[in-house]
């Protein structure tokens, strides 16, 4: 099986069922900004990333981390 390699940010929100309009929405930002963050086009606010943190409940340093693996996993569009 194809390992597809996914950074924590899009891990979690993929574990949590969001699609990306969703968490666009909680972050009150748009669709665009966030694709351009996961794609790292942009930085990501420092308050976004807390704000992500508390929707996934995590840590800051954790959705900052590289890439992880993530096998198996469906996109949520």
């Amino acid at each position: 099986m194809r390992m597809k390699m996914l950074n924590n940010i899009e891990a979690e929100r993929v574990r949590n069922r969001l699609t990306k309009e969703e968490i666009s929405k909680r972050l009150g930002v748009s669709e665009r900004t966030y694709r351009n963050w996961v794609k790292e086009k942009t930085d990501i606010p420092g308050v976004a990333l807390v704000k992500l943190s508390q929707i996934f409940e995590t840590d800051v340093g954790y959705l900052m981390q590289g890439c992880i693996g993530v096998e198996g996993m469906k996109e949520v569009v």
